[in-house]
């Protein structure tokens, strides 16, 4: 087990820092929609028209018409891959939806990518946090479930959000193979970036990050971060 601590409260400056970084994320995506995504379509659409055409021919030319086949299957598959990266780095309406219905949207899309089932636990009633925090539980919920997949051949996930005191606490928990956490800390140090990511992200929110797993017995992330200073309230239920 490894725990790191920080000061517990957010610190402005991070929170803003996030904000505009995910922001500038947004922004890369809408270009690579408005660029490589549409230059893709239209060779695409043209090779389609080209495709029929041969097919319709009395004499098409069969070793042109398997490569504009391949051609087609590679453009197809380059633009799904784009489409993808493009749903992982723009989650929905950050700013008018509440962190539960944010992290269900998660939920659902991880099931249907994995066939992987999440249970997903909400316990009492959760503070409507500031979009820092939003940001911050959605990619490091992200982060551990595909890691839990890809290095820990996890195949059930439970996610668990409650409220203690001013802190809110979210636990992703499988039942992967595990894996010594100490030591997979360390590396983060030297170039482990997805486990340095959700380190870093609460560390700028001054929350208190811990991971817990060893070989055979799955994985714990656990992450409580503070919900600064507003009043209202999400129902759990």
């Amino acid at each position: 087990m490894s725990i790191d601590h920080y000061p517990n409260r957010i610190q402005e400056p991070s929170g803003r820092f996030l904000e505009i970084a995910e922001r500038e994320v947004g922004r890369i995506i809408l270009d690579i929609h408005d660029g490589p995504v549409q230059n893709i379509f239209a060779a695409l659409s043209q090779l389609y028209v080209v495709q029929r055409r041969m097919v319709q021919s009395p004499d098409p030319a069969l070793d042109e018409l398997e490569r504009i086949r391949r051609s087609v299957t590679l453009l197809e598959n380059a633009l799904n891959e784009i489409r993808t990266f493009m749903g992982a780095f723009r989650p929905p309406e950050f700013e008018r939806r509440d962190l539960v219905a944010i992290l269900e949207g998660l939920v659902i899309q991880h099931e249907e990518l994995t066939g992987n089932p999440v249970c997903l636990k909400l316990e009492g009633e959760l503070p409507a946090v500031p979009l820092p925090v939003k940001i911050s539980f959605y990619r490091i919920l992200q982060e551990a479930l595909s890691n839990a997949v890809r290095h820990g051949e996890a195949d059930h996930h439970t996610v668990s959000l409650r409220c203690k005191g001013h802190n809110v606490i979210m636990e992703v928990r499988d039942n992967g193979c595990g894996f010594d956490a100490s030591s997979v800390l360390q590396q983060a140090l030297t170039g482990h970036f997805g486990l340095q990511g959700m380190r870093e992200r609460v560390s700028l929110l001054g929350g208190t990050f811990m991971i817990e797993s060893s070989p055979g017995l799955g994985t714990c992330v656990r992450v409580i971060v503070p919900c600064g200073d507003n009043d209202q309230s999400l129902s759990c239920g």
